[in-house]
């Protein structure tokens, strides 16, 4: 892919764009409403049950003096028995606790790895949560997938949101260092969206942490947003991450961002999920 330099970065476009993800078929946020009523948690249990669910791709860029493509965020999505997208946030609460999130966890896990798989080109992040170390499934889709490939592991990215690493700590950073021997990359998702105990994140060894999405909202405009990712991205590289901002939607987010020192964005700005890779 082509490189561009930062001052053409806020006038960025997409050209290789396969299908875009959000199409026609997708849900209206407000469906997710409808579906809380229905019972969202059984309508996703249903569609992993039935093989109702897909990942889409979330390109993400490296913004430093030339904008390049760094890897992909893998999202699960699941669609009901008409082949529409069930709304995240309709199962986001049902999938906290119990079977319903550690389904979701070992499928993304399964079809992330199979896309590292078919593409050895590709590096790709796939979410997981703390509690998936006790899922004798989940543990043992990642072990039989990093046995297809020597070097699969090294274009693996897994990434655990903030307040769940904190919350299982010592677990997690025994996995973290099992699996960074093996190449696996980890990244601590929704940084700053908790309160970060310090003395517990040194010693963990996170390759990448991901800003809270609401601090880059309207970052462009917001001084206290601005002043926030600020300290984060210097929390940042003094434990030697990489910062990622998700969900930028305009240039002057994009803009901001590569001002305060930001190493890798997604978003809206950038493109859409795609479906394909």
């Amino acid at each position: 892919m082509a490189s561009i330099s930062p001052g053409d970065a806020m006038h960025f476009v997409r050209q290789e764009i396969l299908e875009p993800a959000d199409g026609s078929a997708g849900y209206l946020r407000d469906r997710s409403v409808v579906y809380a009523r229905r019972g969202a948690g059984s309508a996703a249990a249903a569609a992993i049950y039935a093989g109702r669910a897909a990942l889409e791709y979330q390109p993400v860029y490296a913004t430093g003096e030339e904008v390049n493509l760094a890897f992909y965020e893998a999202r699960l999505i699941l669609h009901d028995d008409f082949g529409r997208r069930i709304p995240r946030a309709a199962y986001a609460e049902a999938a906290v606790e119990g079977e319903l999130g550690r389904d979701i966890n070992t499928v993304a896990l399964k079809m992330g790895i199979a896309t590292l798989a078919a593409r050895p080109d590709l590096r790709l992040k796939v979410p997981m949560s703390a509690r998936a170390l006790a899922d004798s499934r989940w543990r043992y889709a990642l072990e039989e997938g990093l046995a297809v490939s020597p070097y699969l592991g090294e274009r693996l990215i897994l990434e655990i949101d903030e307040p769940s690493a904190m919350a299982l700590h010592d677990a997690v950073r025994r996995f973290m260092t099992e699996m960074q021997c093996q190449g696996v990359a980890f990244s601590l998702g929704c940084f700053g969206s908790g309160q970060t105990n310090f003395q517990t994140l040194r010693r963990f060894h996170f390759d990448l942490a991901s800003l809270d999405p609401d601090f880059v909202r309207e970052i462009g405009i917001e001084a206290d947003n601005q002043v926030v990712v600020g300290a984060l991205v210097s929390v940042a590289q003094q434990f030697d991450m990489f910062t990622v901002a998700p969900g930028v939607s305009t240039p002057e987010e994009a803009s901001c961002l590569m001002g305060l020192g930001v190493d890798c964005m997604t978003g809206r700005f950038f493109g859409p999920p795609l479906a394909r890779l």
